[in-house]
């Protein structure tokens, strides 16, 4: 079933591939992958103690020498991704359409920032940075293809400012993108200004509060839990942070049954609940978003083809401590067909089966503690319930997500080996050629 399955993703993957607009998304969310790759690395080591919980046997001056000297990684890494990507995307669909792929991408990053509301205080005007990263994504997307489409337009139609042959290229080609520059700024300085008369003030809150709304009415079941997981993860393919959507929604709820829970663990009552935020954070997120480290873990070893080898080489370290944006956006896995099943299945199947297990009275419930997102499979499940049947469900998780992951793995992998081969093969067709 699964191989019928694979043949009729295969073609679809192959007519995607052919869209400039989703390999553009594919490419530029590449630009973020270097950066995301070292802000992996550095939270890994910063929370290495709280992650396995002897932080507070080490001296505090080790603990602030951490926090001070790693801690502002993310905000310059993870916290800006929306930036790099709305360049990226801007960048590669330019040269897909034959334009002008740096001017694209400048013009682009700039509509974007055109498009923030900067906050004015006594102290100066701010940038909110939480606009530069998750909850910004949608609005960098939309705004790489739209200005990437506009200033394309008009520069190709000679819309432009042509200077004498005698002056120098590098100074001709940027007048030549003045004019084509101002109409793209003017038509986001026009779309900056509209929404200020909006309830949403601007385009931001708009986009965020219309992904918001439909989830608004969901509860803490386990079919609105499936809806919030699958929510996520489609999100993610999409290339929006799921989380950061879902989440602004499902937490409060989530994080009340665990107060809940926590307060009947302490007196020793009955746990209430079984999803909350610590059934959340430990039970669908092996490895981080999609339940991946199995398949990374495995393909470590099973990979045939140099990309697929070098990929999991590097993601490898921050599965292991669930840091997902590596896999994400180095497999890759937004706008990629041949992974969207597990990416999505994966973490469904999940909660599923720990649901029931949890109800069967198999796995205590999640005590409502907040484990801390690093800590590493079966020690956040066994510190989340406070039982070792928590680490195990965990393992059985792991083991059903990768049997899910296995069969589209393999498919991407035997892909990316056919594109090398036939690669090597068009070398030396060359280089016989060349001989010749």
């Amino acid at each position: 079933m699964l191989e019928n399955l694979i043949q009729k993703i295969v073609p679809l993957a192959a007519k995607i591939q052919d869209n400039k607009y989703l390999t553009a998304l594919r490419d530029g969310f590449m630009a973020a992958f270097p950066a995301t790759m070292f802000a992996s690395f550095a939270m890994i080591i910063q929370y290495l103690p709280s992650t396995f919980g002897f932080d507070h046997l080490l001296p505090e001056g080790v603990m602030n020498f951490l926090n001070g000297f790693l801690g502002p990684v993310g905000n310059a890494t993870m916290s800006l991704s929306a930036i790099y990507i709305c360049f990226g995307v801007a960048y590669h669909l330019a040269g897909k359409i034959n334009g002008n792929k740096l001017f694209s991408g400048l013009v682009s990053l700039t509509s974007f920032f055109l498009l923030l509301p900067f906050h004015q205080t006594d102290d100066g005007l701010f940038m909110p940075v939480v606009r530069l990263g998750s909850q910004g994504m949608f609005v960098a997307i939309l705004t790489a293809i739209l200005a990437t489409q506009i200033f394309n337009y008009f520069e190709k139609r000679d819309f432009t400012i042509k200077m004498p042959k005698q002056v120098p290229p590098g100074i001709a080609k940027s007048f030549l993108a003045i004019l084509p520059s101002a109409v793209t700024l003017l038509v986001f300085n026009v779309i900056r200004y509209a929404f200020t008369f909006t309830p949403w003030g601007n385009i931001f809150d708009f986009l965020f509060s219309m992904l918001q709304q439909p989830l608004t009415a969901l509860g803490s079941s386990l079919p609105a839990t499936l809806i919030s997981v699958l929510a996520a993860q489609i999100l993610w393919w999409f290339g929006v942070h799921g989380q950061a959507v879902v989440n602004t929604v499902m937490d409060p709820l989530w994080s009340a049954m665990a107060l809940e829970n926590y307060a009947a663990y302490q007196a020793g009552q009955a746990l209430p609940h079984i999803v909350n935020t610590t059934f959340m954070g430990v039970f669908p997120l092996i490895g981080g978003n999609g339940m991946t480290l199995g398949i990374v873990l495995l393909f470590l070893f099973m990979a045939r083809s140099a990309r697929m080898k070098s990929t999991m080489r590097m993601v490898a370290a921050p599965s292991f401590f669930n840091i997902s944006e590596p896999v994400t956006f180095g497999l890759p896995v937004v706008m990629n067909p041949m992974v969207l099943i597990p990416w999505v299945l994966a973490p469904a199947i999940t909660v599923i089966i720990s649901y029931l297990a949890i109800a069967a009275g198999i796995v205590p419930r999640p005590i409502g503690i907040t484990v801390v997102w690093t800590t590493p499979v079966f020690l956040s499940g066994w510190i989340g319930t406070g039982s070792i049947m928590g680490g195990l469900l965990q393992l059985v998780n792991l083991a059903i997500s990768t049997l899910i992951w296995f069969p589209f793995i393999k498919a991407l992998d035997n892909s990316y080996l056919k594109e090398e081969n036939k690669e090597e093969d068009e070398e030396d067709d060359l280089s016989v050629f060349d001989v010749e």
